[in-house]
């Protein structure tokens, strides 16, 4: 008996539902993905650890590429998306120092999974494309309309949001990611201390 007939068979005595087979799925692409990176996982191995024939990861992922942005989405999105409904009264600054504390928490608890993210992006047009339309768009269009009140309020200059944003993100993550390699680089004891230091680095500069 080969592989693949050994996963079908396990995969019909489990009797599991289509969800619980989906989510065993991503579970096993989630821990294959962090530990060997995208080219390194065959989808035949994700199949072998999920328990499902690999035919079973296609009837729910037409392909690897939409299998890896469905084990980062809910992992970047689903954050921000709740952020977004519980603070919808906040102001512009208080939404964003909410954003950059859940953004170094989901850094803190996923490092080498949002390592994966960028490594797999520079060098996969077709993953980078990918995260941008699943991932990063929607991340977009929840933070821009706050940045805009912010603006209309007087809180923020009307600066071009893109590049603000990826300013902003790249302090975010050269703290998130090079803070525990480089320990010496983030002496702050929580995430709310880095959270104020770099929202307030970030909104008032240097300049006296």
């Amino acid at each position: 008996m080969n592989l693949n007939q050994e996963a079908n068979k396990k995969e019909i005595s489990s009797n599991r539902t289509v969800k619980n087979r989906r989510q065993d799925i991503l579970e096993a692409g989630l821990k294959l993905f962090a530990e060997k990176g995208y080219n390194g996982s065959t989808t035949a191995e994700i199949a072998r650890a999920a328990g499902v024939a690999e035919g079973t990861i296609f009837r729910h992922f037409p392909t690897k590429k939409d299998l890896l942005i469905a084990v980062l989405e809910p992992k970047v999105l689903e954050g921000l998306v709740q952020l977004n409904k519980e603070h919808s009264e906040d102001t512009p600054t208080e939404f964003f120092r909410c954003f950059l504390r859940n953004r170094l928490e989901l850094i803190k608890k996923n490092e080498s999974l949002i390592r994966l993210m960028f490594a797999e992006a520079q060098y996969h047009i077709e993953v980078r494309e990918a995260l941008f339309n699943g991932i990063i768009g929607q991340a977009i269009s929840i933070t821009k309309p706050w940045f805009e009140k912010g603006v209309e309020r007087g809180d923020f200059r009307a600066l071009p949001f893109l590049p603000t944003m990826r300013s902003f993100m790249g302090m975010v993550m050269i703290y998130g990611l090079f803070g525990h390699v480089f320990i010496g680089l983030s002496p702050e004891k929580t995430i709310e201390e880095a959270t104020d230091h770099i929202l307030d680095l970030f909104l008032h500069g240097l300049a006296r």
